[in-house]
């Protein structure tokens, strides 16, 4: 027949139409992920479906490498934002993405935006008022989940960096619609204990939704209104919440916010070294320089020298001698009331004071220290720490106190 038409202008017409339809050429469609896969061309391929139906997409490499902050996978619900057309080679139609983004992070991102100016507005992210992070801390209180990795990272840092440091794990809820308000009353709870030298408050990574407990108000609040210095340590280096605008300082994970927490014992002994072998430097030469001034003050008169002044000479020297007996006396004390300050903090931080009185540190094979004989089991081994060595056990009889 001569009004034929081939496939190819079949194809070609019915894609004019697609792309020509008001509503299909600019279309938002929401579903879920399935069938995804990641082209080493950079482009991916996935079916968008829901309880009925299902449509195929693609996205071009130049359009998914904006998808920097999310990670498309299977069961992922998405809204894709772009064009319905016809790949006229198969004659299939299909949907070509040009966004996508979970679904309800876009509403979630909006609302963490109005809160954000609402509360800069209000002072609550001013550095003037924030408090400084002590340098000594005896008692750190971690606010976190206590069956998450974080805490362990957090103890496990801690412990390395000062053995003798007071780790009170706060337990509270980090994600769920419930998270929030349990952040905020055990971030009070550390307040009203007072016994806290600092707190951190965080979690492990997530998502926006596994984060948003630290984007809610009534947190943010309870951070601003913390007497004891709050480290903020929420998710990943790249995941920022209103928490961290709040807290007195923002660390970029859990296990680096231990580290500016506690002062690495190690480290303080160093400088402790150093300031001792600088004020002996100090003193030796000051001596030194002493007694060769005395020594060129006090050589012997010349005889054409009239008596009066070899006397005034005399009396000259002694003086000197005075003052410069008095100078290093003054340095010398002080010198020394700067070492034994420091000494006496560091006897106060390190557990060697206790083991000294007949004390013992225990822990379990973790190094974890045991606070509780709740935390032991029978049978479990564990490592005693005393004044000249220590010791490997195993726990034959766990005895709870009968009031307990």
């Amino acid at each position: 027949m001569d009004n034929a038409f081939t496939v190819t202008q079949v194809n070609r017409y019915i894609k004019r139409l697609l792309e020509e339809d008001a509503l299909l050429c600019e279309i938002q469609v929401e579903g879920e992920l399935s069938n995804f896969k990641r082209h080493s061309s950079g482009h991916l391929y996935f079916t968008l479906k829901d309880s009925s139906a299902a449509i195929n997409a693609v996205m071009f490499a130049s359009y998914a490498a904006g998808l920097s902050t999310f990670e498309p996978k299977n069961g992922v619900k998405v809204t894709i934002s772009g064009h319905i057309s016809l790949y006229e080679k198969t004659g299939q139609y299909q949907l070509y993405a040009v966004r996508m983004t979970p679904v309800g992070e876009g509403n979630l991102q909006a609302a963490f935006i109005r809160l954000r100016d609402a509360l800069e507005k209000e002072g609550l992210f001013d550095p003037l008022r924030k408090k400084a992070i002590p340098y000594w801390a005896n008692t750190v209180a971690l606010v976190t989940s206590p069956t998450g990795a974080a805490v362990q990272d957090m103890i496990k840092v801690i412990r390395e960096r000062n053995p003798g440091v007071k780790i009170v794990v706060v337990p509270t809820l980090v994600q769920g619609s419930e998270a929030a308000a349990d952040i905020a009353q055990a971030i009070q709870l550390v307040n009203e204990w007072q016994k806290a030298d600092v707190m951190i408050v965080g979690r492990g990574g997530g998502s926006i939704e596994d984060l948003w407990a630290f984007n809610e108000e009534v947190v943010a609040r309870a951070i601003a209104n913390s007497d004891i210095p709050v480290i903020s340590a929420v998710g990943h280096e790249t995941d920022f919440t209103i928490a961290d605008f709040v807290a007195d300082l923002r660390a970029p994970t859990p296990s680096a916010a231990a580290v500016v927490a506690v002062a690495d014992i190690t480290e303080v002994f160093s400088k402790m070294d150093i300031l001792y072998k600088r004020a002996n430097r100090a003193i030796t030469q000051a001596i030194s320089e002493a007694k060769n001034r005395l020594m060129f003050l006090s050589g012997k008169p010349s005889m054409t020298r009239p008596l009066d002044g070899i006397v005034m000479r005399q009396l000259h020297v002694q003086q000197l001698t005075r003052e410069l007996e008095h100078s290093m006396s003054d340095k010398l004390k002080e010198q020394r009331n700067d070492l034994e300050r420091q000494t006496q903090l560091l006897e106060k931080l390190s557990p060697y004071s206790l083991w000294k009185r007949g004390y013992a540190t225990v822990c379990n094979m973790d190094g974890v220290g045991i606070q509780s004989i709740k935390s032991l089991q029978n049978g479990q081994n564990i490592t005693i720490y005393m004044q000249d060595g220590e010791a490997k056990a195993q726990v034959l009889n766990v005895i709870q106190n009968r009031g307990e």
